[in-house]
């Protein structure tokens, strides 16, 4: 089974370059990684604490992102394909259905 959004991820000129199938996916992975951030943002915070001053304050902020990166690039937590499959026209959906199906079998 093919693991969701696990190439480098498309920003920028190569996102606007891409196929509309390629931008649905990536926007959606990039949307769940936002998401992912802003729940695990409480938890680090309280985990690494307050009176570390400003330059903790930036790693935690970086160490946030990077969690959130990596846990939702490895397949995630199904939000991304769930939003990927709400944003994909009706007729494309039976092809992506299909296709997913296919490649679960052994």
């Amino acid at each position: 089974m093919k693991s969701h959004g696990a190439a480098k991820p498309l920003s920028g000129k190569a996102l606007r370059n891409a196929s509309p199938a390629e931008q649905r996916k990536e926007v959606s992975a990039q949307f769940e990684a936002i998401l992912v951030r802003q729940l695990l943002g409480p938890t680090m915070s309280s985990m690494l604490g307050k009176d570390g001053g400003a330059a903790s304050n930036v790693y935690g902020d970086m160490l946030t992102d990077t969690f959130a990166q990596q846990l939702t690039r490895g397949g995630g937590l199904g939000l991304g394909r769930m939003l990927e499959k709400q944003l994909t026209p009706r007729i494309a959906r039976n092809d992506l259905n299909s296709s997913a199906e296919s490649a679960d079998l052994p």
